[in-house]
């Protein structure tokens, strides 16, 4: 009979054990090194454990004593396995302290004991960092991920108000806003403009969408940008006669050819479609060709360019 409660349980029941359930469960992808990054990761083991109904095993509300017979066999049997998923998620020098222990409550008790060290402290490097955060040379969306984790984590620590009330909703406000002034101050110069314009509407707009209003900006970038050094060929042919006086007196170090400089050398980068040679020896010791396009002038002669 006893046996048929360990069959009949619920699989919300905290005793009940999945088959996926093994020792070996890699829980979480993060370990455990101390106090640098506990609150991260008694944070996510909580949420893993909740998701698999054993969360009572570290806060205490899942107990040997609450059980009798089978069931408080079954108990050790998922402490034990509980241990073993932790141990796992743990540094080396951290084991010890699992091996020896007689349940998770006391793990748990004992971690929190050691590592939750003043939140003050934590709290300054985290303003810290977030204050000092820069986009530099990253993409907008990898240094959104990396202010977004030191807000989460403050979030964790400074949690906002839950009151929905009249009285809290400025405070709630101002804390969001200071998200947006955060994001927009690590934002490189080249996205002044835009910061700018995301300052100055009203309503104020969240820190999302001034995200999104940054990417979608850094995406049409990335679609329109134009080497000036190495200006398609298109471009050059249409210029004429204007384009003729800025390449004056150039002379082409690859070829010899004049009017054009290397890195636009026909005989590099390939020559366009339908280009017809016109070589004019010069006057002087040697002979200096120029390349030419078809482009035709204000009196009607081919222009060489």
């Amino acid at each position: 009979m006893a046996g048929n409660e360990v069959a009949s349980l619920d699989h919300n029941h905290p005793l009940f054990l999945q088959s996926s359930n093994a020792p070996r469960l890699v829980l979480i992808p993060l370990k455990l090194t101390g106090p640098d990054n506990y609150v991260l990761w008694s944070r996510v083991i909580k949420l893993a454990l909740r998701k698999k109904s054993k969360l009572g095993f570290v806060d205490g509300t899942c107990v040997k004593s609450m059980y009798r017979g089978e069931l408080a066999e079954q108990w050790k049997k998922c402490n034990a396995i509980i241990l073993s998923w932790i141990g796992r998620i743990v540094s080396s020098e951290l084991m010890p302290s699992i091996v020896y222990a007689s349940n998770v409550r006391k793990v748990w008790s004992d971690f929190q004991e050691r590592f939750d060290r003043s939140n003050v402290t934590r709290i300054y490097h985290l303003w810290t960092s977030i204050a000092t955060l820069r986009q530099g040379t990253d993409p907008v969306t990898t240094y959104f991920s990396k202010m977004k984790y030191l807000w989460d984590e403050l979030d964790v620590l400074v949690p906002l108000s839950s009151c929905d009330c009249e009285e809290a909703r400025p405070s709630v406000e101002h804390l969001r806003s200071q998200c947006l002034l955060q994001f927009l101050m690590g934002l490189n110069e080249r996205y002044s403009n835009i910061r700018s314009n995301v300052l100055a509407k009203r309503p104020v707009v969240t820190v999302n969408e001034a995200y999104a209003i940054v990417t979608q900006e850094e995406s049409q970038r990335s679609l329109g940008v134009v080497d000036t050094h190495k200006e398609p060929l298109t471009m050059l042919a249409g210029r004429g006669q204007d384009f003729k006086g800025k390449r004056t007196g150039i002379i082409c170090e690859h070829c010899g050819y004049k009017g054009h400089l290397k890195e636009n050398c026909f005989k590099i980068i390939g020559y366009p479609a339908g280009f017809k040679s016109k070589r004019k020896n010069q006057t002087g010791g040697g002979k200096v060709y120029t390349n030419s396009v078809n482009v035709n002038n204000e009196e009607g002669r081919v222009a060489a360019v």
